[in-house]
């Protein structure tokens, strides 16, 4: 994982994953499927990163954009967690 300050979005941070899977949320389209097993930039706001460390798995949902792709800002409980 790595990590640096998003350019224009003050709150949050761009993450360099391995995306080990990418599973389907029901009732949307899974468009990151193509990306298991590849590398993934992920915009991510900063206060969800705090606990995470280099080699930490991060479980989170997260869209395609127009300007890529965006981890949910205000995931529900079980949404996102970092192990």
């Amino acid at each position: 994982m790595a990590c640096q300050p998003h350019p224009d979005l003050d709150e949050y941070d761009i993450v360099t994953l391995d995306i080990e899977r990418a599973e389907p949320v029901e009732g949307k389209a899974n468009l990151l499927a193509v990306q298991s097993g590849g590398r993934i930039d992920v915009t991510t706001r900063r206060a969800l990163l705090a606990p995470a460390a280099q080699g930490a798995r991060i479980h989170f949902r997260a869209k395609r954009t127009v300007n890529g792709v965006m981890c949910e800002p205000h995931p529900e409980p079980g949404d996102f967690r970092i192990e």
